[in-house]
């Protein structure tokens, strides 16, 4: 063994001396260099040694030695060097990176060569050397502007990389690096550089050339890249239509005159001019213009080619009334012409501007009307109405009256004619007037130039009315002369008396009239017609006896009346008595004559009445009565006895006057005689005067100013009579008297010779001429003697007075800018006024102050004048100018005033932009300042939180700022206001903005920008308020101009930058809405699935997105990543499709906004299917037993022990021997896990087959069903063992194995099987839906195997249940059962029924049963039958109905049923089931329906509540409709309707039962109750409201109070409370029969009145409250009985008192006449209106005793007025029922309208002769209205009484201690008459009827009258008043009158 070693052992020692590769053993050496390695670098460094040659062989290719060399190093090593460039090597198409030689070391050992090698494999490095080469660049690429979104526009981008291909340093990438700011372009990938486009683009806004640059690089360790560039040139497409300059053009016309009716051909101008473009600007397709709407009648023409506008044919604005505004609006078109359907559309609108060619027209051509005469001031009688078709001022006109006669007055704008002097309205004078009335108008007309062309004539006819009083002539005194024993019948004298007046009113009948307090007849009567005064009785007592004679007229209506009254003076004279003057009082002189110039002033004395001494003077009244009708100037002291002038005589035409003049004391004293005055004309020469006065007035002159001044003297001419005659007694005949009141004497005075003299200074300014009269008399007093002299003295003027101005202060105003010699206008002219006369009155004006010299005034007009040319006005440096104005005479006396001129603007400053207001809180930023370079200033105002920056400095203007605003800003957001100045004022100081023009510049530079059309911003032209008017695009720019523009059309431009920034406003897009990715199961490492990716919208940082994975579930933890910003989705860890086959999670992209920006995001769902690998073998479950089998190596190799072992399961089974083929004996299961939809998961069962074995089982290939395919026998094989196989269709295939032990079953040989199923399935439930189409088949019948074969038999197996043999059908032959009738689920939801099967004998054909009935059966149910059970499911076919059949639901609720009053519950019942029965309500209404609002309703349970108050709303029925759907109220619900009327029932009226049981009780039996009510009422009866029974404020809780209100079910109407009441009380003794026993009927009350009457069953006690209020009540009526009865006797008694005191006085008497106008009304309606009796008319007189209280001192003109304070007080009238009616005054034009009727003639001064008041209001009495009578009425509440006299309508001047008198006059207290009633005229009566007529003041015109069949109301402005409210003023005159 040794010896065998050694050999071995020597070969290798033989060896190692040898060359040799270090180290040791080593074969292969791999190395790896660059390509770019430089040539003789060292490769590789080997140790070889000892070496002799070494040589570098190929191994592959001879080529590879060719690069490389060597260089020895030392004695052991070696270096490889390379010999030639690497670089085309690699870099090129086939490139080859694998070079591989060979070191080959020889060594020669003296015997042999020994070589020794070394492989050596140099792997070539790629090194990124080389750029990407753009092949065929630049490029350039045409596109359409409507190439879709996503297309393909580019392919031929291309780039190479000479590096290694397929490397990483040639794998070229493409971007878009450059150009592409918008996005519009991508790529179709970093691969494919498909350029695709990726938002729209829109030649008209820009997108016209696009230059992108295309990145192109390598994935090298240090990338390179290599750019280009694509110019894209987009083409424009007619994708938009024309369009108008302008949205709405406008213009103006005027309408045409005359209509000639010519056609024309009239353009229309419009600024801008009407023009419509093309927004496809490249194409600039032609237009044609077209007119579309608006032009039906063809008015105007369009010209098609340029869009001029012509009018065609004339237009009448009259003509076109429907007009609105006066405007005609046209809708025309532009459309393209190569395309038609390319339209445009712009609104024309052309307003016609009226002209006046239109007259005012009257309604009629003439005006006739016919009034009352005398109808007051101010009442209107007539309305001209006229009517103008021009419009605006061209209609607008005034009315101009021409009445001659000044009897009417016209208002010019209502047109309404009014009585302007009632004097001229006097029928006795004229009786009818002609007028004119004139529509003059406003504006020129172009029809006529003359005024006065639209007129219209009025007549106006006038009624008598009964004015006049019958008149005694000559005088109303009579004195007549009779003896005592005159016969009875004797004529005394005649009295007579005429009355102007026609018919009846001017026929005068005469009477006595009686004292009231004189009982004994008077002795002398008059004869009614002839006036005769006649003795009545004899002997006559002597003495002079006073007799009063009344004349009265005859009117229609009594109470018209007027009556005029005679003093006859009868003197009785015995025959032959004597007597002496000194004995009895008498007056002195009398009787009086008195002569007093007609030109003397008020206050003049006259004369005066003198008594003798017997009578006491201190107790002496005097008194002057008359019977002028028209009233006397005159009036008497009531003291002294002394005549005035106590009115203007020139008023009066009368020259004589005759006066009954009365002195009376307290005693039984009365003196009467005559007075006359004559008034004298100055210019009379009727020889009244004495001889030798001429008839002209003597004049006088006087200085003023001089005391005692000599006048001048009077001389009596006839020498005769002198005042030193010696004749005895005649020495001083002759005197002079001033017959002048005081202001005349007091100033001037005569001396006894006729010289006139001063007796003070006299001042010519306040009395200049003195007329005097001088009477001359004779010392004798005789006045026939008398002459009378009319002097008068002028006052001659000294200078003494200063000019004085008209005002103190003067406005006048001028314009600036005005050249020199301009007048002032003034707003008074300057005049001043010196008292002083001719020279004296001399003055001049003087200009004194500041800028004086800027003005002159010329002296004789008062003119102020603008004279300073060099200085012109400038209103901005001073806009005012005070000045004193000076006026001086030449006396040097002087006075000032002050003038100020005011500067009035003109428009000559230009607006200036001085600031703007930013808003902060809108976003507005300032971004730039304009560095500062013009000191913009900005200051930050925190109250207003705006940035107010000021826009000029040193008055010069700066730039503005630049403005930044975010994207997002809304659109109409104000962002900043404008504010500029204008030193103009008013109008000119108006500034309008606007926005001149406004440039867009895109954030993306292109070369064209585009048409802007829409602007993005608007201005408001008044506040200068930008804002936002467009959605703002982000990163773009804007310049606006605006413009600041006056009303002169002055203006300042400013511009307006604005930067908008991008607002991360929008969130990233996913370009899929869903992303699903496939992966295989298995295990990963980074895996790259995918890629997410989304875009952003915005720019910039907001743009820039973040991708992260979220899972659905919180902690989920999942196999997948994704790059934050590439987007790349990747799979990391283990994915098992049978564990989980599906990821389902979600991708987050979020945007990275910039600071202060809400960060936006975005989620996209991801689904990553796991897809199945065949990886699981079918494994078999429900098996019986689990066995161990060694491998099936187990069979090769006996004697090897394996350590595993096999699990197989096993199933067990038997058989009978005597089994059929086929009969199933058992069934195996298995599973796999995969997948099934690949064939990975599906399983196919096999029996595994033996060879030369017989085969007796097969399995179901998918059931796994073990059936027996041979015939067994246990007495051959009692067990037979069966491999079953379970493989799977995965590919591989997989398998599993199991093993079926069957058991054989000995069985006899004559035992047969007797019980095998009939059917699969014995029971079935089939759901069937209702209204399903029959027939329909229901299930068809599984019969097992065993007896398809046989001839069988289906039957229904009968029942009780008859539906379900005419519902459902079985066919004998078949297995099918079929459902044969429309199932309904409202009748039955569910149907039960057998089916069995029979087996036909084939001989008789008798069916017999197929097997014996065992126990082994469901409950009833035999083998051989099955049950069915079949439930009909819902279907929405029902509609809900409600319960009343259709009629409508009637409910009621009182009046005081307050917010969620519970009305009613309405239920609809529907069948269906489920959601489609269940139903909900709601009330429909409309809009403008006010009923259902008051109401609402439960949408569950149908209960309607109130929602309103019906406090007002008794008696009134609502209407209203309830919806009921089922579906819960879903749209598709059925429904219905009913009406519900809900009834408001009066509280008051309301119908209440009291029942004798607890409200508990009732609620419980309420059915019960109703019901028996009905039944004996046959209402339906329903009980509102159960309370508590309350009487008298107690509560009863044992009776119940239930609230009734009934239907009647024939009429669905509520029931009449009152007819229901009858009712229950008429069928109560049924109602008590029908009731339960324990309930009792107690009371039926009505209303809440009712509650208190006494119930049937129930007794009430008074309260002890109640019982002190009824004893304090007693109290109280006795003592204002034993008042009231103590109040009667006092007055009884002092009646009596009074009765006795007059009847002891002697017969005294006093004369009144009737005044000048009789009023026509009373001053109160509150008195009523009544009649007097015509027989009862006479006057009683009561003297009055002097000093007693009633007496009074001064002038008393008239009684107390009614409505004075003091009429109650001091006077006492009896009171007599009118018997005449009162009626209104009317007139009718020849329209026969209403024209007015007559008012009450009220006292003008509206105050009583006492000086109270006698109207309702202090400030107004005249004009007391028909509504202040009303309103006295309500307030004083007093009884109706008659009518008395109305003071006249005359103004009289009182005089202390002065009085005259007028019958008929209610005489002070205790002076008492009856005096006749106040007359008014009856123009209009009803015949049968009782007209009252009811007047109200002129102004008011209204008229109503009573009680006749219709009611006229009418007032001034066309309104009346309702016939309700006429009614009740005729019922409370009614009242008045009773």
């Amino acid at each position: 063994m040794l010896l065998q070693e050694i050999p071995l052992l020597l070969a290798l020692i033989h060896i190692s001396v040898g060359c040799q590769f270090y180290p040791a053993g080593e074969y292969l050496r791999f190395i790896r260099v660059p390509e770019n390695l430089p040539v003789g670098d060292e490769v590789l460094a080997v140790q070889v040694f000892p070496r002799r040659a070494l040589t570098i062989r190929p191994v592959d290719k001879e080529d590879d030695v060719e690069y490389f060399t060597y260089r020895d190093v030392n004695r052991t090593s070696v270096a490889i060097l390379l010999a030639r460039s690497l670089e085309d090597l690699v870099d090129r198409d086939n490139p080859q990176n694998v070079l591989k030689f060979r070191l080959v070391c020889d060594y020669l050992d003296g015997e042999d060569t020994v070589s020794s090698y070394l492989s050596v494999t140099v792997y070539v490095e790629d090194v990124n050397d080389h750029s990407p080469t753009f092949i065929d660049a630049p490029y350039r690429v045409v596109v359409d502007e409507l190439t879709p979104v996503g297309l393909t526009i580019f392919r031929g981008i291309l780039a190479v990389d000479r590096d290694k291909p397929n490397t990483p340093n040639s794998d070229v990438h493409y971007s878009i690096v450059g150009g592409n700011e918008r996005g519009r372009f991508s790529l179709d990938n970093s691969h494919r550089p498909a350029l695709q486009i990726r938002r729209i683009l829109d030649y008209d806004t820009g997108d016209r050339e696009f230059v992108l640059t295309v990145s192109a690089s390598d994935r090298g360790v240090e990338p390179k890249s290599t750019n280009t560039t694509v110019r894209i040139i987009v083409n424009d497409n007619d994708d938009l239509p024309p369009k108008f300059t302008k949205g709405v053009y406008r213009s103006r016309i005027r309408e045409f005159y005359p209509i000639t009716g010519v056609k024309i051909h009239q353009k229309l101008k419009f600024d801008p001019p009407i023009y419509a473009f093309d927004q496809d600007l490249a194409i600039d397709a032609p237009i044609r213009y077209d007119i579309i709407a608006g032009n039906d009648r063809k008015l105007f023409a369009l010209d098609p080619m340029n869009g001029s506008l012509f009018l065609e044919k004339e237009i009448d604005l009259d003509q076109e009334r429907t007009l609105p505004g006066n405007t005609f609006v046209l809708q025309i078109q532009a459309s393209q012409v190569d395309n038609p359907l390319k339209t445009g559309v712009a609104r024309v609108e052309v307003e016609v501007m009226d002209l006046n060619d239109n007259l005012p027209e009257f309604e009629v051509d003439f005006y006739n009307i016919s009034i009352v005469e005398n109808l007051p001031n101010g009442f209107s009688v007539l309305q001209v109405i006229a009517t103008d078709q021009d419009q605006g001022d061209n209609g607008e006109f005034t009315y101009v009256l021409q009445d001659k006669s000044g009897a009417f007055s016209l208002d010019s704008r209502t047109g309404w004619l009014t009585v302007r002097d009632q004097t001229v309205l006097d029928r006795e004078k004229q009786t009818s007037l002609r007028m004119q009335v004139i529509a003059k108008e406003k504006a020129p007309s172009v029809v006529s130039d003359k005024e006065g062309t639209s007129y219209v004539a009025i007549e106006v006819t006038l009624l008598d009315a009964n004015d006049n009083n019958p008149t005694f002539i000559p005088t109303n005194l009579y004195e007549f002369t009779t003896q005592t024993d005159a016969k009875i019948g004797e004529v005394v004298g005649f009295v007579k008396a005429v009355d102007p007046d026609l018919g009846r009113n001017g026929v005068v009948l005469y009477d006595i009239q009686r004292t009231s307090n004189s009982s004994r007849p008077s002795p002398f009567i008059v004869e009614p017609k002839t006036g005769r005064v006649v003795v009545n009785e004899t002997p006559l007592q002597d003495g002079r006896h006073a007799v009063f004679v009344e004349a009265s007229d005859q009117p229609t209506n009594p109470s018209e009346r007027r009556y005029s009254l005679a003093v006859v003076t009868v003197e009785v004279k015995k025959r032959g008595n004597k007597g002496t003057a000194d004995e009895i009082p008498d007056f002195i002189g009398a009787p009086y004559e008195f002569w007093v110039g007609g030109n003397v002033g008020i206050g003049t004395s006259v004369g005066q009445i003198r008594v003798t001494d017997a009578v006491d003077k201190n107790k002496v009244i005097y008194d002057l009565l008359h019977s002028y009708a028209d009233g006397v100037p005159f009036a008497v002291e009531e003291r002294s006895g002394v005549i005035t002038v106590v009115d203007d005589l020139t008023r009066y035409e009368r020259p004589i006057y005759d006066f009954e003049a009365v002195v009376s004391d307290d005693t039984d004293l009365t003196l009467v005689t005559n007075v006359t005055v004559h008034v004298v004309d100055p210019q009379d020469e009727r020889g009244i005067l004495m001889k030798g006065t001429g008839s002209s007035p003597i004049e006088f002159n006087v200085q003023e100013n001089i005391s005692g001044a000599l006048i001048g003297q009077l001389l009596y001419k006839n020498a005769t009579v002198t005042n030193n005659s010696t004749n005895g007694n005649n020495a001083k005949t002759l005197r002079f008297i001033i017959a002048n009141q005081q202001d005349v004497t007091d100033d001037i005075a005569i001396s006894q010779d006729g010289t006139l003299y001063t007796k003070r200074a006299l001042d010519r300014e306040k009395r200049d001429v003195y007329r005097l009269t001088v009477i001359a008399q004779y010392s004798r007093g005789i006045v026939s003697g008398a002459g009378i002299y009319q002097v008068t003295v002028y006052v001659e003027d000294e200078n003494d007075n200063a000019p004085v101005f008209d005002h103190s202060v003067y406005e006048g105003t001028i314009k600036e800018n005005c050249i020199s010699g301009m007048e002032v206008e003034m707003n008074y002219p300057i005049k001043a006024m010196d008292a002083d006369l001719n020279a004296n009155a001399a003055f001049t004006f003087i200009l004194f102050g500041e800028g004086s010299e800027m003005f002159r005034i010329d002296k004789h007009t008062g003119k102020v004048y603008f004279t300073s040319a060099d200085s012109p006005l400038d209103r901005e440096q001073k806009a005012e100018y005070i000045l004193r104005l000076v006026a001086s005479d030449k006396g040097g006396l002087k006075s000032e005033a002050r003038l100020n001129i005011t500067v009035l603007d003109e428009n000559d400053n230009a607006p200036m932009f001085v600031q703007m207001s930013i808003v902060p809180d809108q976003g507005v930023q300032i971004l730039e300042q304009d560095g500062g370079r013009l000191g913009v200033i900005i200051v930050s105002e925190d109250t207003n939180m705006t940035d107010i920056v000021y826009l000029r400095k040193d008055n010069k203007r700066t730039m503005s700022p630049l403005l930044g605003l975010p994207e997002h800003i809304s659109v109409g957001t104000p962002i900043l206001r404008l504010f500029a100045e204008d030193y103009d004022a008013g109008l000119n100081a108006l500034i309008k903005y606007e926005m001149v023009s406004e440039t867009y510049i895109p954030g993306i530079v292109s070369s064209g920008i585009g048409l802007h059309v829409t602007q993005f911003f608007m201005v408001h032209p008044t506040s200068g308020e930008i804002s936002v008017a467009r959605q703002l695009l982000a990163e773009s720019e804007f310049r606006m101009n605006i413009s600041a523009i006056d009303s002169g059309g002055l203006k300042d431009n400013l511009t307006i930058k604005i930067f908008v920034r991008d607002y991360n406003d929008h969130a990233p897009v996913f370009e899929k809405s869903f992303y699903n990715f496939d992966a295989v199961e298995g295990f990963y490492t980074d895996h790259v699935l995918g890629k997410i990716e989304a875009t952003d919208a915005d720019f910039g940082q907001n743009a820039n997105i973040s991708y992260v994975v979220v899972a659905h579930m919180e902690n989920e933890l999942l196999p997948f990543s994704i790059d934050e910003f590439s987007g790349m989705l990747r799979v990391n860890g283990d994915l098992d499709r049978e564990t989980r086959d599906k990821y389902k999670f979600k991708v987050v992209a979020r945007d990275n906004a910039v600071r202060g920006s809400v960060q936006l995001s975005s989620t996209v769902d991801v689904e990553v299917n796991v897809l199945d690998v065949n990886d699981n073998a079918p494994e078999f479950y429900g098996y019986d037993e689990l066995i161990s089998v060694p491998p099936p190596e187990a069979e090769l190799f006996t004697n090897h022990n394996f350590e595993t072992t096999q699990l197989i399961p096993v199933y067990y089974a038997t058989v009978a021997e005597n089994s059929p083929i086929g009969t199933p004996i058992t069934r195996v299961f298995a599973n796999d896990s995969d997948f099934t939809g690949n064939g990975n998961g599906l399983l196919l069962f096999d029996v595994q087959q033996r060879r030369n074995m017989e085969t007796m089982f097969a399995v179901d290939s998918k059931d796994g069903v073990v059936t027996t395919v041979g015939k067994l026998d246990y007495e051959v094989e009692k067990a037979h063992n069966v491999t079953v196989v379970a493989s799977d269709l995965g590919s591989p295939s997989l398998s599993s194995t199991a093993m079926l032990m069957v058991t054989v079953i000995d069985v006899p040989d004559d035992t047969s099987h007797t019980e095998v199923p009939v059917f699969a399935h014995r029971y079935y439930e089939v759901e069937l839906e209702e209204n399903v189409p029959v027939p329909v088949k229901l299930l068809t019948l599984n019969v097992t195997e065993q007896y398809q074969s046989h001839r069988l038999r289906y039957t229904l197996v009968r029942s009780d249940d008859q539906e379900v043999t005419s519902m459902f059908k079985v066919e004998p032959k078949n297995d099918t059962v079929y459902v044969i009738q429309t199932p309904d689920r409202e009748r039955r939801d569910k149907y039960e029924f057998k089916i069995r099967l029979d087996r036909v004998k084939l001989g008789r054909g008798m069916p017999v049963m197929v097997y014996p009935i065992t126990s082994e059966r469901l409950t009833g149910l035999a083998l051989n039958e099955v049950k069915i059970i079949v439930r009909i499911t819902d279907v929405n076919d029902n509609v809900p109905k409600f319960t009343l059949n259709g009629r409508p639901i009637v409910a009621a609720i009182p009046t005081s049923a307050s917010y969620g009053y519970q009305i009613i519950r309405l239920q609809a019942e529907d069948p269906d089931a489920g959601d489609n029965g269940e139903v909900r309500y709601q009330i429909l209404g409309r809009a403008s329906d006010d009923e259902s609002h008051r109401f609402a309703i439960d949408p569950v349970s149908g209960q309607v509540r109130s929602i309103a108050s019906f406090t007002r709303d008794a008696g009134r029925v609502y209407g209203f409709d309830v919806k009921a759907t089922d579906r819960r109220g879903a749209d598709d619900g059925k429904s219905s309707i009913a009406n519900v009327f809900v009834y408001v029932i009066d509280e008051r009226k309301q119908l209440i039962m009291v029942m004798g049981s607890k409200p508990t009780e009732i609620e419980k039996n309420m059915d019960n109750i109703t019901s028996a009510l009905f039944n004996a009422t046959g209402y339906d009866i329903r009980i509102r409201k159960l309370e508590p029974h309350a009487e008298r404020n107690i509560v009863d809780y044992t009776a119940t109070d239930m609230y009734l209100y009934a239907v009647d079910p024939h009429l669905n109407i509520i029931i009449d409370m009152d007819h229901l009441q009858k009712v229950l009380h008429n069928k109560m003794i049924d109602i008590e029969q029908l009731l339960p026993v324990q309930h009792r009927v107690l009371d039926i009350a009505n209303g809440v009145g009712e509650r208190g009457v006494q119930s049937r069953s129930q007794r009430f006690l008074l309260s002890t409250l109640e019982v002190g209020v009824v004893v304090l009540g007693c109290v109280i009526f006795v003592g204002a009985l034993a008042t009231a009865l103590c109040i009667i006797c006092i007055r009884k008694n002092r009646r009596k008192q009074e009765k006795k005191y007059a009847q002891s006085q002697a017969l005294s008497y006093t004369i009144a006449t009737e005044p000048h106008v009789k009023p026509m009304f009373p001053s109160t309606y509150a008195d009523g209106i009544h009649y007097a009796e015509p027989t009862d008319s006479y006057l009683t007189m009561i003297p009055q005793r002097v000093g007693s209280k009633h007496s009074t001192a001064g002038v008393r003109h008239h009684q107390h007025d009614r409505s004075c304070v003091r009429f109650e007080n001091k006077c006492i009238t009896r009171k007599k029922r009118m018997t005449g009616l009162e009626t209104s005054v009317t007139s009718l034009h020849s329209s026969g309208k209403d024209s007015g009727i007559v008012d009450s003639a009220m006292d003008i001064s509206g105050r009583c002769q006492c000086g109270h008041s006698s109207s309702h209001s202090s400030d107004d009495s005249s004009s007391s209205s028909y509504e202040d009578s009303l309103k006295s009425v309500a307030h004083r509440k007093v009884k109706p009484q008659p009518l008395h006299q109305i003071p006249s309508v005359r103004r009289n001047v009182s005089f202390p201690h002065r009085r005259n008198r007028s019958f008929p006059e209610v005489q002070e207290s205790p002076i008492v008459r009856r005096m006749p009633v106040h007359q008014t005229t009856q123009l209009s009566h009803h015949p049968g009827a009782n007209p009252v007529g009811i007047t109200r003041r002129s102004s008011e015109r209204i008229l109503v009258t009573c009680p006749g069949p219709s009611v006229a109301q009418v007032n001034n402005q066309g309104h009346g008043i309702d016939a309700a409210e006429g009614q009740s003023i005729c019922n409370l005159i009614s009242k008045g009158a009773k």
